[in-house]
């Protein structure tokens, strides 16, 4: 007998009581083993780092980098990410949200499952401050070219768009582990840039 599917529930969290502190905060959306993650907390201590994905087990290797390091800025929390920012994050609270590699889920029929939608754009629209920004990459070339396609049917929201190829545009020095997996395959990394308007 299949087991019925229940969605998470997830309380709004008060960055100030979170992190105790009013510092700008970022999001990385599947940030996995948290390398990159862990990186950017050590190098800006003024920054709250939050990083959330759907499955824990890597998650934890991230959380022990954190512990090791003693960060008081860096926070782990296993969560769905459409559900974690409409029900948890209020809006115009966050400054950068990161999305790298995400699963391009190739095949036609798995590709509702892609985490890269207009639906997640406007949600991340509407948590970013002014000004704020969505950094993206993938090594997936039909799944970049469907996120151009994405972003033009949000255009709108967006003061600037930025796309580079095999170089990243926020935070050259830090990378994921996919990230340093895929370069040093070779294989071709797509990123894009957007800001809110």
């Amino acid at each position: 007998m299949a087991r019925a599917f229940v969605a998470e529930k997830y309380e709004p969290i008060i960055f100030k009581e979170f992190f105790g502190n009013t510092n700008p905060v970022e999001i990385e959306i599947g940030c996995g083993k948290g390398k990159f993650l862990v990186a950017r907390a050590i190098e800006n201590p003024k920054i709250n780092f939050l990083g959330i994905d759907r499955v824990s087990k890597f998650m934890k290797i991230g959380k022990t980098r954190a512990e090791k390091r003693t960060l008081p800025n860096i926070r782990f929390l296993r969560a769905e990410a459409r559900a974690f920012l409409t029900e948890a994050i209020g809006s115009g609270s966050i400054s950068i949200f990161h999305i790298y590699f995400p699963d391009p889920w190739p095949k036609r029929r798995h590709q509702i499952r892609r985490v890269f939608s207009t639906e997640l754009l406007k949600l991340l629209y509407a948590r970013l401050i002014p000004g704020g920004l969505v950094e993206v990459a993938t090594d997936d070339k039909d799944y970049f070219d469907a996120m151009k396609k994405t972003i033009a049917a949000t255009e709108e929201l967006w003061e600037n768009v930025r796309e580079t190829i095999n170089e990243r545009i926020l935070d050259g020095m830090n990378k994921t582990n996919y990230e340093l997996k895929w370069a040093a395959e070779g294989r071709s990394l797509y990123y894009t840039e957007l800001k809110k308007r």
